[in-house]
């Protein structure tokens, strides 16, 4: 599986880390982490410490035409150039925190999610238990990361797929 992480989710990754409630390393051992020169930028400029640049692949931009259309629509360069690199297979996955972006991808039906749909597919795939979701989603909640009727819907995914 690729992941393609946005800036703000490698911030927000960083969040995770600093409270000792998520290791952005298991994610390498999960898939293969991808970013682009443009993240790449965003990360240093921001100091983002979750990110193993050794271990993770940067890509140019992709489609020039979805970047071209992203960049027309507003979105910064970082998530255009994320944007250009997605696809629609399932095994190409954007991970991102920006409402715009994922707003873009769904109109261009690319493979994104925020990072918490990420931790309930990666619980439905047994990589992390059903009490760990439950517990980031309260960590994510109260960081304002999502809202309260999403909090409810992942807690009402949990008790509908008990073991």
């Amino acid at each position: 599986m690729q992941l393609l992480i946005d800036t703000c989710t490698w911030i927000k990754l960083d969040r995770l880390r600093t409270l000792k409630a998520f290791s952005p390393d298991q994610l390498y051992l999960w898939g293969e982490v991808q970013i682009t020169h443009e993240v790449l930028a965003e990360i240093d400029h921001f100091r983002v410490k979750s990110c193993i640049r050794e271990d993770t692949t940067i890509l140019p931009i992709g489609d020039r035409q979805v970047y071209s259309d992203a960049t027309s629509a507003k979105l910064d360069a970082a998530d255009a150039s994320i944007l250009s690199n997605g696809t629609r297979i399932h095994d190409k996955i954007i991970i991102s925190e920006d409402a715009g972006l994922l707003d873009f991808a769904r109109v261009y039906r690319l493979t994104a999610v925020q990072l918490v749909d990420f931790f309930q597919f990666l619980t439905e795939a047994d990589y992390i238990t059903r009490r760990e979701l439950y517990r980031y989603t309260r960590i994510l909640r109260d960081l304002k990361n999502i809202t309260k009727k999403r909090q409810k819907e992942i807690k009402s995914w949990l008790i509908a797929h008990q073991g």
